[in-house]
C-alpha cells in the first residue's frame, strides 16, 4: 500500500511539473519557431501571403477565405510604423503577437471606419517625436513578435482588386 501511495505522490509530481513547463514555456517555443520563420523572409517589413490552400502552413490553421499578410517585428531599437491597408467592401483586421504569444491589440474594418490607419508600435521605455493627429501608438509587451494581417476574399471574382488593395499595407522603422 505503501508503496502505491509513493508511486502516486511522484507521478503526481511529475504531472504538475510537466504541465507547469508546457504551460509557461511553449508557447514561447512556438512563437520563437513562428517568428524566426517568419522573419528569414525579413524584420519590421510585411510580406504579403498568397491565398492559401490545404498545404498552406505560413499561418496556423489558415482559412481559403483570407489573404495574409505579416510583420516579424523586434522593437528593441526603434519604433516600428504600421499603415493598415483599407481594401473596400470586405473584411480585414490586423492583430499584434507578443513572443510569448499573447494577442496584445487588434484593429478592424469596422473600428478604422474602412480607412486606413497608422500605427506607431514602441517598445518598452521608448519615447516617439510627435505624430500627426489619429496616429495610434501601441506599446509591446516584449521586444519581438508578430503582426498579422488578415483580408476577407468575400467574392472571388474581387480578388486580384482586394489584394492589390491589402498590399497597401506597411510595416517599417519609424
Amino acid at each position: 500500500m505503501m508503496r502505491a501511495i509513493k508511486w502516486f505522490a511522484f507521478v503526481a509530481v511529475v504531472a504538475v511539473a510537466v504541465h507547469f513547463t508546457a504551460v509557461f514555456y511553449l508557447p514561447n517555443i512556438i512563437m520563437w519557431r513562428v517568428t524566426n520563420a517568419m522573419a528569414a523572409k525579413g524584420v519590421n517589413t510585411i510580406t504579403h501571403g498568397e491565398r492559401p490552400t490545404a498545404a498552406s502552413r505560413a499561418v496556423v490553421k489558415p482559412s481559403p477565405d483570407l489573404l495574409y499578410s505579416y510583420c516579424a517585428f523586434d522593437v528593441s531599437r526603434a519604433p516600428l510604423k504600421i499603415i493598415t491597408a483599407a481594401p473596400t467592401e470586405t473584411y480585414w483586421s490586423v492583430a499584434f503577437y507578443a513572443s510569448n504569444t499573447d494577442n496584445f491589440f487588434v484593429l478592424n474594418d469596422k473600428q478604422a471606419k474602412s480607412q486606413p490607419v497608422t500605427i506607431v508600435l514602441i517598445g518598452q521605455n521608448q519615447v516617439v517625436p510627435p505624430q500627426p493627429e489619429g496616429t495610434l501608438i501601441v506599446s509591446a509587451p516584449a521586444p519581438k513578435g508578430i503582426i498579422l494581417f488578415r483580408t476577407l476574399v468575400n467574392d472571388d471574382a474581387r480578388e486580384p482588386e482586394i489584394d492589390r488593395q491589402r498590399r497597401a499595407a506597411k510595416c517599417e522603422p519609424l
